[in-house]
């Protein structure tokens, strides 16, 4: 297995929120759990990494911002261990938004860059009790309060690829 084409693939897959329980995890932490998954039946250690942004730090367009929803959100990404190293991998946003965002390349070594501007990146046991705290429940409680502006942010987003 080539790590770099696997991160490739995931990568590529158009980033989108899912905005139901149902419907595929696109996002971060879809992206994250699905290479997480891929690497270690591989024979490779990781680890999910967990941080804090604001959507706020993004440059959206006023439209988004003035959609209520919550400024502070979390961010997921993953680690691998190389050569006794944890090396940053995010394959959050896909090759038609490099334009726009922190569009990673990988050369199977070195860290890539994360995703947004993290204000605080939580522990790997925090990061992992994050990660499996997830649940329907949870997500339910996300799109009541932030699902109106997940949507536009989507629409957006498929607006802006290139």
């Amino acid at each position: 297995m080539n790590i770099i084409e696997e991160f490739n693939k995931e990568r590529d897959i158009p980033y989108r929120i899912p905005l139901s329980a149902t419907e595929a995890d696109n996002c971060c932490s879809g992206k994250t759990r699905r290479l997480k998954h891929i690497l270690e039946n591989s024979g490779y250690p990781t680890r999910y990494r967990v941080c804090k942004f604001k959507w706020s730090q993004l440059d959206l367009p006023t439209e988004l911002t003035d959609i209520p929803h919550e400024d502070d959100c979390t961010h997921a990404y993953l680690e691998v261990l190389l050569d006794n190293e944890w090396v940053i991998l995010d394959p959050t946003w896909d090759t038609k938004l490099k334009h726009m965002f922190n569009f990673n390349e990988w050369d199977g070594r070195s860290n890539t860059e994360i995703a947004v501007e993290s204000l605080e990146t939580y522990s790997p046991e925090e990061s992992l009790q994050i990660m499996e705290d997830e649940d329907t429940t949870e997500i339910e409680r996300d799109l009541t309060i932030n699902g109106e502006f997940y949507k536009e942010y989507n629409n957006w987003l498929e607006s802006v690829r290139c």
